[in-house]
C-alpha cells in the first residue's frame, strides 16, 4: 500500500508503479467519485467511444429480441 500526501491545494501524486501498472500517462482525465468512504480514481480512455465498442458483443442481441417480441405481438393483435 502506498501512502501520499494532500498538498495545500489537495493534490496528490499517483505512486509510479500504479501509474505504470494501469498506464496512465501525463494529462489523461481520470474520472473521481466517493464509494463507501473511499476515493476512487478510474483512468479514462483517450478515445472513450473506441473502448466501448464491442463491449456488448458477448450478450444477445438487443435488436434481434425486439424484433421477436414484435413478431409476437403481431401474432395476437
Amino acid at each position: 500500500m502506498s501512502v501520499v500526501r494532500a498538498s495545500s491545494k489537495f493534490q496528490v501524486a499517483i505512486p509510479k508503479a500504479i501509474r505504470g501498472k494501469l498506464n496512465i500517462k501525463a494529462g489523461q482525465c481520470l474520472s473521481v467519485s466517493e464509494v463507501d468512504g473511499s476515493i476512487l480514481l478510474t483512468p479514462i480512455p483517450e478515445n472513450p467511444i473506441e473502448f466501448l465498442c464491442g463491449i456488448l458483443n458477448d450478450g444477445p442481441s438487443a435488436t434481434e429480441e425486439l424484433l421477436k417480441e414484435r413478431k409476437r405481438d403481431l401474432r395476437h393483435e
